[in-house]
């Protein structure tokens, strides 16, 4: 009798706490997710633990904080995140990367952020 009312307890607290985390997931507004966009023989995380579901940004939100150019390997850190040509901060995928600014494609829309040098 006292094993069972324990083991009801503990199973109550797990379907608790997968209730909670659910719900965590769900009010999370930073990633936009839909069946009907997604292919679901792609992954949702790479091998390295990063989230692939693209994050709902804005361009103006979007700071160029650095740019390590050369012309094999050149990478930028855009909101605390270091990315090469090719890979998407949020819904933009970076097309190119010049000593001085990125090029940013959205869509059919290209944009270009610059890297403000202090003097």
């Amino acid at each position: 009798m006292w094993f069972r009312q324990k083991a009801i307890k503990i199973s109550l607290y797990f379907v608790f706490l997968c209730l909670l985390s659910s719900l965590s997931f769900a009010y999370n507004k930073d990633y936009s997710y839909s069946n009907k966009q997604r292919n679901p023989f792609h992954p949702l995380v790479d091998p390295y633990g990063k989230i692939l579901i693209p994050k709902k940004v804005n361009i103006a939100n979007l700071s160029l904080e650095g740019i390590i150019y050369s012309k094999k390997n050149p990478v930028v850190a855009i909101n605390g995140e270091i990315l090469k040509t090719g890979e998407k901060i949020g819904e933009y995928t970076i097309l190119e990367i010049r000593p001085k600014e990125i090029i940013l494609e959205k869509g059919n829309k290209k944009h270009s952020l610059n890297l403000e040098v202090e003097e």
